[in-house]
């Protein structure tokens, strides 16, 4: 007796997330993933001279000089996180999320790092037919 199994039932390729209190669905494709992989490459570069500009200038700049480049290091970071949110969630989806919590860097961060999280998984589920 055969033991069948359809391996295109069990890949988890599509994914429906809940974000900014609607769902919103994803295929994860080689695309996707290096989109991802370019998004996080810019948001640690980004993050790390954030942290090495802290650490070098907390008392050679006034505070206001070192307050208006930590805010455009976060902007940066905001745009590269609202265009892969456009890119894969429709035009406008990044702005979206980023009203929707709170107008906070941070929280789109949250939200990319938990939608990869759950990508980084692409497993076979454990259905066999």
């Amino acid at each position: 007796m055969a033991i069948n199994i359809n391996i295109d039932d069990q890949l988890g390729l599509e994914y429906a997330f809940r974000i900014a209190g609607k769902k919103r669905e994803l295929t994860y494709d080689d695309e996707c993933a290096a989109e991802i992989e370019r998004v996080q490459l810019i948001v640690n570069k980004l993050s790390n001279e954030i942290e090495d500009k802290a650490k070098d200038n907390r008392e050679d700049l006034p505070v206001d000089e070192q307050l208006a480049y930590f805010n455009t290091k976060y902007g940066e970071i905001k745009d590269a996180l609202i265009v892969f949110f456009d890119k894969y969630f429709g035009d406008g989806a990044g702005d979206e999320f980023y009203e929707y919590y709170h107008h906070s860097t941070r929280a789109l961060s949250n939200v990319f790092l938990q939608i990869n999280k759950y990508l980084e998984q692409v497993t076979i589920n454990k259905k066999q037919k």
